[in-house]
């Protein structure tokens, strides 16, 4: 009979717990699946797992589980009308900050973010059911490890990667990715290229010459593969996979439905990475005058556009312009 009393009580708390949140957010029908998970987090947040120190001056704007490690999202209050100043800090079971970042934060949406393994090239997958997942063991070596992205604020660039390694008594920074085309996770893929463990981080990096602007950069790659206690830039070493990107963007041209000029400048780049430059500057060349509306309407001659490929395929493959 207890036992039954004890339920019948907590069910009870539980619907004027509900109550209260419909009336705190103007309750409708529509919102009753955002309103149980409103009461998850309350009863989550009130039994104290998942909470971050509060920190003065500025607003949290996220958490993150990571294990017996905990982060929080920060944001500088009051926000400016664009940006602000922000901190990502990762605490440990006892709520002592081990490592920091300083970010920079939209006024009204944030900026940074952890990489979700479980979502969408990084980022949660939206409708999906699974929780997100922004740990796992990248090298190896049976430690978790996590990737944060921070955006620049710039015009359409650019995101930095910093991959951690969440030991048993120490966070480390393991790698760091500069330029990734995009915000948090929109260049970024972390992918097994071979047999193994080991997990590689591909980096898509906007290389913008005088043929055109952002969006007409070559999208250049760069693999980045955990060696030497880091992940550095071991693009060298993995020709079969540029070789395979190599085949579908030359595949995706002749098809005809995105013959943009991002596309033929980061098909040129993908020839000189494999080894065949002078193919590049050929490709470029015989397939440019298709181009020739977009060229005109940018005012953008020709010869400077061709000029301008070859010194970005030197520059890829490591030779004096």
């Amino acid at each position: 009979m207890q036992k039954g009393e004890n339920i019948i009580s907590i069910a009870l708390a539980a619907v004027v717990l509900l109550a209260v949140i419909a009336v705190q957010r103007r309750w409708n029908p529509a919102d009753l699946k955002d309103v149980a998970n409103s009461a998850e987090d309350f009863i989550l947040t009130t039994a104290g797992i998942g909470q971050v120190p509060e920190i003065a001056g500025y607003e949290l704007l996220k958490t993150f589980r990571l294990g017996k490690y905990r982060a929080g999202l920060y944001r500088a209050t009051p926000a400016p009308l664009i940006f602000a100043q922000g901190r990502l800090v990762v605490y440990d079971e006892a709520n002592r900050p081990v490592f920091r970042l300083e970010t920079l934060e939209g006024s009204k949406d944030s900026w940074s973010s952890l990489y979700d393994f479980s979502g969408h090239h990084g980022s949660p997958a939206q409708g999906g059911r699974s929780r997100s997942s922004y740990t796992r063991d990248l090298t190896g070596d049976g430690v978790t490890d996590i990737i944060i992205g921070q955006y620049s604020g710039g015009d359409h660039c650019c995101t930095a990667a910093t991959i951690l390694e969440l030991g048993k008594d120490a966070v480390t920074p393991i790698g760091r990715i500069d330029g990734i085309d995009g915000m948090p996770f929109e260049g970024l893929e972390v992918r097994k290229l071979g047999k193994g463990a080991t997990w590689q981080c591909i980096a898509h990096l906007p290389y913008v010459t005088s043929c055109g602007n952002h969006y007409d950069a070559a999208d250049v790659l760069a693999v980045y593969v955990f060696t030497g206690g880091r992940f550095v830039d071991q693009t060298v070493n993995f020709e079969d996979f540029q070789e395979d990107v190599l085949r579908q963007n030359v595949a995706k041209w002749r098809q005809g439905k995105d013959r943009s000029m991002g596309l033929l400048q980061t098909i040129a780049v993908d020839f000189a990475v494999v080894g065949q430059k002078e193919a590049g500057k050929r490709f470029f060349a015989l397939n440019l005058s298709q181009l020739m509306p977009s060229l005109q309407s940018n005012n953008v001659d020709p010869n400077v556009c061709l000029d301008a490929l070859e010194s970005l395929l030197d520059r890829v493959t490591g030779a004096s312009p």
